[in-house]
């Protein structure tokens, strides 16, 4: 599956040469030209950097790219559009497979979901994030910072809907860097060879260098109909780099783990990879099976087989690192020097304390967790779009209405833009292969909670997990218009359904409410094919359903714990008002489970 966390704006170089190498990586704003230029005989100035920045894109399918002419038509490789070529084919005609050659411009066409982005200033951020956290930790920390965070990105940004700010986190937390984007939603396909050109030598040769295939793509960048005029652009060159000339390649590389203590390494080393690693397998397997039915399920599984089996061979080659005990004892060794220097510094191991402890002690807590983590959260759905759809439109529904700084840091004004077009965007859903990947979800689900579990009841209720699957697999959020009706809040009026819903602190004597079921809580009830299941985020048993925000004409229960499973519903039936709080990907919201009476 794709990288899709960035450090953004980065500048690399490397040295030519077969006898030695050299190598650094630099943000835009803090590169060292004259030590560059004294050691390698170049001559970078800000002029240079700022038409080599103006030349780097970032696509939101999680790839770096170049513009390579005066009309905004970029270059990258051929799996960064491979997911447009899919969603543009049909049972007819397949992009991915047999390419795409766009004869005139007429005729390059839309990537749905897709966003480019130009990084086209930096600012440091740091003294406000700073000031918005002094003196607190632990939640009210988290609290703050994410606060401040999202201010600055809106503040960075407003009066200006062609682009996109974000605060990037360097060093840790040390730095906190405001970098401001101009983006393009209108990103169209030009060119892609056909798959036995661009992955010529297949799966087995993908992260083998020399590869033998032309691994290359062209999209364009379009506003108002019309290409966009690009003047710092990349130009080709036909001369072959010389043995030893200094090479600079700009883009987004994701995030390394180089600074993660042994324990952490010993988690990934012995709970993380291993059940990933098991998890990729068995679903690399059942979709080669479904492969082999007929042509189109060759055709619909393609893209989410190539990304499983992309990962499965990069977390291969790191769980072989890590089972050397070189490695670990090497980090053990690192971990210790760098707190023996703490320690050697009276006011500063005052200030931060043991960190390695409470690392360590973290470690106990996430392996605890693992299996309920990755089942009803980070691996909710295996690749079904359709339970992407729908926990994006439950989350949007409940984080939209909230001041900015209180959002889940992705519902931001900042980032919402690129979620509503990666939910909007029309897109082809195939009902075989989301059946599979929701089977296997849950299958998998239930075995790994077992089934006693409070997680695994809450998303099955009564039933298996083929036949939840196959219903939830027939599920109208494949209709770009209704997730459309949705994301706008569309009041779903039923108010002989609403009846008997009842807030016992609204009216003395626990009189009843007529109520109206609005937004996506609604829609995906009706959206979802079944009265008695609805696909959200978590999938909860029939009768619940899932509300971030009070309703009038509901009665509403607070239940503490991990969102999703961490407790039966019975447990809210006993009271009308349990105060707590629930977690979701780290950053914490309210949860309420509305029961009807």
């Amino acid at each position: 599956m794709k990288m899709r966390v960035f450090v953004a704006g980065v500048l690399a170089v490397c040295v030519a040469t077969a006898a030695s190498a050299d190598e650094g990586m630099w943000t835009f704003d803090n590169f060292p030209a004259a030590a560059v230029n004294a050691k390698y005989h170049t001559a970078i100035n800000q002029a240079w950097l700022d038409r080599v920045r103006n030349a780097a894109v970032r696509l939101s399918s999680g790839c770096s790219a170049s513009v390579v002419s005066g009309q905004g038509l970029v270059l990258t490789n051929h799996h960064c559009v491979r997911d447009c070529a899919q969603n543009l084919s049909s049972n007819n005609t397949d992009y991915v497979k047999d390419g795409f050659f766009a004869a005139a411009r007429e005729d390059e066409k839309l990537c749905p979901g897709m966003q480019a982005e130009i990084l086209i200033s930096i600012s440091d951020a740091t003294p406000t994030i700073a000031k918005a956290v002094a003196g607190k930790s632990g939640q009210p920390f988290i609290a703050a910072r994410d606060g401040a965070i999202a201010a600055a990105e809106k503040a960075g940004c407003t009066g200006h809907p062609e682009r996109r700010c974000q605060i990037v986190t360097l060093y840790q937390g040390g730095q906190y860097k405001l970098y401001t984007f101009r983006k393009y939603a209108d990103v169209r396909l030009v060119a892609a060879p056909e798959l036995q050109t661009a992955f010529f030598g297949g799966d087995p040769d993908n992260f083998n260098f020399p590869r033998y295939d032309l691994d290359f793509s062209f999209v364009r960048l379009y506003e108002n109909g019309a290409p966009v005029a690009t003047p710092d652009h990349l130009t080709w060159s036909t001369a072959p780099p010389k043995d030893g000339a200094p090479l600079f390649v700009a883009g987004n590389p994701g995030t390394t783990q180089r600074l993660l203590t042994a324990p952490q390494l010993e988690t990934l080393r012995d709970v993380t990879l291993p059940r990933t690693l098991l998890l990729y397998a068995e679903l690399r397997g059942r979709l080669i099976r479904y492969s082999s039915e007929s042509a189109e399920h060759v055709r619909t599984a393609d893209e989410l087989l190539f990304g499983i089996e992309n990962s499965f061979k990069a977390l291969n080659g790191e769980e072989k690192a890590l089972v050397d005990p070189k490695l670990i004892a090497a980090k053990r060794s690192a971990d210790a020097q760098l707190k023996g220097a703490v320690a050697r510094n009276p006011n500063l191991q005052k200030e931060i304390g043991d960190p390695w402890m409470e690392i360590a002690k973290a470690q106990t807590v996430q392996r605890a967790l693992y299996d309920t983590y990755a089942f009803e959260e980070a691996r909710a759905g295996m690749g079904s779009d359709l339970f992407r759809y729908a926990r994006v439109l439950v989350r949007a529904a409940a984080e939209k209405p909230k001041a900015n700084g209180d959002r889940l840091r992705e519902y931001g004004d900042s980032r919402l833009p690129l979620v509503e077009k990666s939910v909007l965007d029309d897109a082809p859903v195939y009902p075989e292969r989301e059946q599979l990947a929701l089977e296997f979800w849950l299958s998998k689900l239930r075995e790994s909670l077992t089934a006693d579990a409070p997680g695994t009841k809450l998303f099955l209720g009564k039933d298996s997990p083929e036949q939840l699957a196959a219903r939830l697999a027939k599920s109208g959020l494949g209709d770009a218009k209704l997730r459309k009706q949705l994301w706008d809040g569309d009041r779903c009026r039923q108010p002989r359904r609403a009846q008997g819903f009842r807030d016992p602190r609204q009216r003395p004597g626990g009189q009843r409410h007529p109520a109206h079921r609005q937004g996506a809580l609604c829609g995906l009830r009706r959206g979802l094919l079944s009265r008695r299941h609805f696909l959200a985020a978590p999938v909860l048993r029939k009768g619940w359903r899932l509300e971030r925000e009070w309703r009038q004409g509901r009665r509403v229960h607070h239940v503490q714990g991990i969102v999703g499973a961490r407790h039966r519903p019975a447990a809210l039936r006993s009271r009308p008002a349990l105060g707590g709080r629930g977690r979701q990907s780290g950053s914490e919201y309210r949860v309420r489970f509305c029961q009807r009476q």
